[in-house]
């Protein structure tokens, strides 16, 4: 997947943003054959590989939009877009990076799913 350089259709091993509605947004990775299920049926990958992006591809129940994987709309796929780091966590990392009064810090705020993106 790579943000920054976009192509009009999506071919296999592509990710592609299935958007079935304001609050249900999935990453999908094409693959011939698979089938991904939503709660308006079945999405057949083979549909989906060859047509352009933005595309509405209709399924047994309803429909879905099929768009390009944007930072944006990566970051609405993921699971959880923050952390909770508790006391415990806080104290076992700082003795871990041998942390000082006066020791410099930067916070990134990455989670791990977006420093994987980050390094590919």
């Amino acid at each position: 997947m790579n943000f920054l350089s976009y192509k009009e259709c999506p071919a296999e091993g592509d990710t592609v943003i299935v958007y079935l509605s304001f609050t249900n947004i999935n990453a999908l990775k094409l693959v011939r054959g698979e089938v991904f299920q939503t709660k308006y049926g079945a999405l057949k990958h083979d549909v989906v590989i060859g047509k352009p992006y933005g595309t509405k591809v209709d399924c047994s129940r309803g429909y879905v939009y099929m768009l390009f994987p944007t930072p944006e709309l990566w970051t609405l796929t993921l699971p959880h877009r923050t952390q909770i780091l508790y006391s415990r966590d806080i104290c076992f990392v700082t003795l871990q990076l041998d942390l000082k009064p006066g020791s410099g810090v930067v916070d990134a705020n990455v989670t791990a799913p977006d420093a994987d993106l980050v390094q590919s």
